[in-house]
């Protein structure tokens, strides 16, 4: 079982870093073509851009992003997660409570001719994201029990890794000398780790997705992660 549980650690660890890699490299790229063309048209008054992402669920996101070509930025964001759920009753997800950390990285691609050189108007580009959390004790609702009773399960902490890849379409502008908007769309998928001591039955039946496998200690899931965001920001 522990040798079961170390390969899906591993094979989590593996997926990461594949989906790590690529953006990586482009960014790489990116960086070596600004430094070639130092003739590219970049506005340095408004190549920057600190945003306040009030419509996430369940969690504080802050995000910065920062343009590298006249049409390429990379934007990172840092998130604390305080909200998760669970499968609920009637398509309806039941909310419960974690401690946790969301990082997302994404690059972009404006295509809106007449902002070239700044990072405002219509954009489309791929978006990597990873979650880790901490659910609170007892979090699948169990009753006391008597751990000297014949029938007695104990049944450890929550933990959950996550990571996504979307890819993302949108638009950015400028609402006043610095005060920006931005909306944007995603579409992708979610690779999910849950690991909890004895819960068994538990991970499946109440975390969401698709179970890949299942173990008496944890589960590894997949989903669907369709995303509408909104931010407000403060270029400069």
């Amino acid at each position: 079982m522990k040798r079961n549980t170390l390969f899906c650690q591993l094979l989590f660890l593996v997926l990461f870093l594949l989906l790590l890699t690529p953006a990586m490299a482009q960014y790489g790229d990116d960086a070596d073509q600004e430094l070639e063309n130092e003739d590219l048209l970049v506005n340095k008054d408004h190549d920057r851009i600190f945003k306040l992402h009030p419509l996430q669920v369940g969690e504080v996101y802050l995000s910065y992003e920062k343009l590298r070509t006249e049409r390429v930025s990379n934007e990172f964001g840092i998130g604390y997660v305080y909200r998760s759920y669970f499968k609920g009753d009637d398509f309806i997800p039941d909310d419960v409570s974690v401690m946790g950390l969301h990082v997302r990285m994404s690059q972009r691609y404006y295509t809106t001719k007449k902002h070239r050189g700044t990072p405002f108007g219509f954009f489309h580009g791929p978006l990597f994201g990873y979650r880790f959390m901490v659910f609170e004790e007892n979090v699948f609702g169990l009753p006391e029990q008597n751990p000297n009773d014949a029938d007695y399960q104990f049944v450890g902490r929550l933990y959950q890794n996550t990571v996504e890849l979307n890819y993302q379409v949108g638009g950015q502008f400028k609402l006043g000398r610095h005060l920006t908007a931005e909306l944007s769309a995603a579409l992708g998928g979610r690779l999910k780790y849950a690991l909890s001591k004895g819960a068994g039955e538990l991970l499946t039946d109440n975390i969401i997705g698709h179970a890949l496998t299942a173990e008496d200690n944890s589960a590894i899931f997949v989903v669907p992660s369709p995303q509408l965001n909104f931010s407000i920001g403060y270029s400069f």
